[in-house]
């Protein structure tokens, strides 16, 4: 990105390109989910980490089915 096309942006620390708004959205939703792994990872061990992979496998369906209707 070249940063003399943006110099109010650039001064006001506004870097970050908004064309896609739901970016962030998948960052966090991936941030929680590793997080949700390496709690049961630490807390139950392999069999731990094994429930939070089978609890999720609905959530991930939902992800996928909404990211190929274009939402």
């Amino acid at each position: 990105m070249d940063k003399s096309k943006q110099p109010q942006a650039e001064a006001a620390g506004h870097t970050h390109d908004k064309s896609n708004p739901g970016e962030m959205g998948a960052f966090l939703l991936a941030l929680v989910l590793v997080a949700a792994l390496a709690g049961g990872f630490v807390l139950g061990g392999v069999a731990g980490m094994t429930m939070v992979m089978v609890a999720l496998v609905p959530v991930l369906y939902i992800v996928l089915i909404t990211i190929s209707v274009g939402r």
